[in-house]
């Protein structure tokens, strides 16, 4: 057949020149692309060029032909052969184009389907203006796209459908020519076939299969494949966890800190984390921790998420400061050696002491004491007192002189001022009780008349007698070694007194005229000496 016989022929589509190929397994299955019973016109030309062959080996067909005609006449609607998404569409060329038209590049007015899998399909020479679909419209098999006319490159009114895959235009009919599987749902009868017009029932599953599939927080839901070999819908989502794997949630803690908790794969909250938070203020606001001595001074701050008063100073050893470093609440407690700076209001440092080492019950002797004022404060006559620890601290004293110390306490009292840096000396009277026996051992404290201890670093004198037995029945009064000028270079080194009833003796006849003359001499020298008894 020429093709001006032809009644209807598509001029200008290109022919595929391709070897002939089998469908893919997973091609699209097409139904026919109209309603009407017209069967094909002019098939696809499978030979490439050289005289035409269709899929049949016949000559159903023109050279070069690169689609399928059905002659149907103007306005014959136009239906989707699959159901696929709208790629794209054309408008505006008249209903009767002739051969060698261009309008739509040869096409006319066209709609073109894609598929999923790639195929898409072509339906050419529409009527003008009847074109019912947009781009990315999604139509179902069957869906009507428009009405059939001769626009474009055409010599009468027919459809031309075209088939293509990846751009190659394809032959949807299997034949000894063309492919080996059809990619009709039923391609009907040679010569001129009618395909079905039944659309492709796709086979989801088989039926009574059960499927399970994940959902939200570690879920799982399922669907049953029913009769018609589709899947019915999915039931509720169950077994879910309270949270979504990897997230994390986040909480307040006491007033400053926040915490946190992670979701594990499971879809369960781990634990929390540890409450923590930033300090307030940056830390600088200042606050009192409660705490003695220096550990009292804090900032505050944010701990474990709770706001909290925490110390600045950590307790440290004591120096002589009227400072409670060790935080004890007790200042300069264990008489620490170390001078602080600013030095304390009142500090005494023992540079030398004498008494007797060996007293008969009874028997009565003086001590003496150098201290030097390395406080800040003048000592004032009758303000700083000697006394005896073990009285003060509400224990009875088993060396004192009732006789001549000022009170059951006091053993002496300062009888002159003394300034920041000087030094005094201190005289006492001692007498074992009557009935004492063994060692004495004793410790002489400086305090304040207000009852204020000296701390540090040295203002104690510690006394040891032994007591040799009872008292002698001449004068009572035996000597120590003699009281110093109160002066740093005082220096006697021998610090044991008499001992016995024949050296209690020998002392008393020297004691009258070498202790007054002393006390007569230390008062010219140097005016700062306490004495124990009675003052006028």
């Amino acid at each position: 057949m020429s093709r001006l016989a032809a009644a209807f022929v598509i001029g200008a589509l290109s022919a595929s020149t391709l070897a002939l190929v089998s469908l893919p397994a997973h091609a699209v299955k097409f139904r026919r692309p109209y309603n009407s019973g017209q069967g094909v016109n002019y098939g696809f030309d499978n030979n490439g060029g050289g005289g035409c062959t269709d899929f049949h080996c016949g000559g159903v067909c023109y050279d070069g032909h690169s689609g399928t005609d059905f002659p149907l006449p103007l306005g014959t609607p136009v239906v989707a052969a699959a159901s696929g998404t709208i790629g794209a569409t054309n408008n505006g060329c008249a209903n009767y184009g002739g051969l060698g038209n261009t309008c739509g590049g040869r096409c006319g007015n066209y709609v073109r389907i894609d598929y999923s899998d790639g195929t898409s399909t072509l339906y050419c020479h529409m009527q003008l203006n009847s074109i019912a679909v947009g781009v990315g419209q999604h139509v179902g098999c069957g869906d009507y796209l428009g009405n059939s006319a001769s626009s474009g490159n055409s010599s009468g009114p027919h459809l031309h459908f075209g088939v293509r895959v990846g751009g190659a235009n394809r032959d949807p009919f299997a034949g000894g020519c063309s492919q080996g599987t059809s990619w009709w749902v039923d391609q009907g009868s040679y010569p001129h076939n009618v395909p079905s017009s039944q659309c492709e029932v796709v086979c989801q599953c088989s039926p009574g299969q059960v499927q399970h599939e994940g959902c939200g927080n570690c879920g799982t839901h399922q669907r049953t494949c029913g009769g018609n070999c589709h899947w019915g819908g999915w039931s509720d989502c169950v077994g879910q966890g309270p949270c979504a794997a990897g997230s994390v949630d986040t909480r307040a803690c006491c007033d400053c800190g926040t915490q946190s908790r992670s979701c594990g794969g499971n879809c369960q909250w781990g634990d929390w984390g540890g409450c923590q938070g930033s300090d307030p203020n940056g830390g600088n606001d200042v606050c009192d921790t409660q705490e003695p001595g220096i550990c009292g001074e804090g900032r505050v701050r944010c701990r474990d998420g709770c706001t909290k008063c925490v110390r600045i100073h950590e307790p440290r050893a004591e120096r002589c400061d009227d400072v409670d470093e060790d935080c004890d609440g007790t200042v300069d407690n264990g008489f620490p050696a170390e001078m602080g700076d600013p030095r304390p209001q009142y500090a005494a440092r023992l540079l030398d002491a004498s008494s007797p080492q060996t007293l008969a019950a009874g028997q009565s002797a003086q001590a003496w004491a150098v201290f030097l004022n390395e406080g800040t404060a003048t000592w004032k006559k009758g303000d700083i007192w000697l006394a005896s620890a073990e009285t003060w601290e509400g224990r009875p004293s088993h060396l004192a002189d009732m006789e001549k110390w000022p009170s059951f306490q006091v053993a002496s009292v300062l009888d002159d001022n003394v300034l920041p840096g000087e030094q005094t000396t201190f005289v006492w009277s001692l007498r074992p009780a009557t009935d004492a026996e063994g060692t004495l051992a004793e410790r002489f404290q400086l305090t304040t008349a207000q009852g204020t201890i000296l701390r540090c670093p040295s203002p104690n004198v510690e006394v040891k007698i032994r007591v040799s037995g009872a008292a002698a029945t001449s004068p009572s009064d035996a000597p120590a070694e003699q009281a110093p000028e109160t002066q740093s270079d005082s220096g006697c080194g021998c610090r044991t007194a008499g001992g016995g009833r024949a050296s209690a003796l020998l002392a008393w006849s020297l004691l009258a005229g070498l202790v007054a003359s002393s006390r007569l001499r230390r008062r010219r020298s140097h005016p700062s000496v306490a004495r124990s008894g009675p003052r006028a």
